[in-house]
């Protein structure tokens, strides 16, 4: 009799003890821009006031896309896990899918991007991805 079991990461935990960053056009494809703002969140209530204060600032505000992603360990020690990809069909999957890689917990991450009118096609995915990476990156 065979039964089924299921294996979880001890990996240790990826977080951050630091103030909100923000790391303005790390990435400048073909006329569009790439932003990478994170902070360090404990619910959804503290991810829905960043997003809100975020967008007060014009440069956020007029972005074609703010994608997020957010990761935050609950008291059960399960894990929350969302994502927006604000128009910005599959993008969020990016971010979050960075997130998951880097065992990030307590962390929200939004990629901001300014179109310029010329497709990137698949290479946005890329570039979404690559931003992210730069950002964890640039934390170690």
């Amino acid at each position: 009799m065979s039964t089924n079991q299921i294996s979880l990461s001890l990996s240790d935990e990826f977080t951050i003890n630091k103030s909100p960053i923000i790391y303005k056009d790390v990435i400048i494809d073909r006329k569009s821009k790439y932003t990478v703002v994170w902070a360090k969140v404990k619910s959804k209530e503290d991810v829905d006031k960043f997003i809100k204060n975020l967008v007060t600032d014009d440069y956020y505000r007029k972005a074609t896309h703010n994608t997020y992603a957010y990761r935050v360990k609950l008291d059960n020690w399960s894990v929350l896990e969302w994502k927006n990809d604000d128009w910005e069909t599959w993008a969020w999957m990016c971010v979050l899918r960075e997130l998951q890689r880097e065992n990030a917990i307590d962390l929200l991450l939004i990629v901001t991007r300014y179109f310029w009118w010329i497709k990137l096609q698949s290479d946005r995915f890329k570039n979404v991805i690559n931003a992210c990476k730069m950002f964890f990156e640039k934390l170690k």
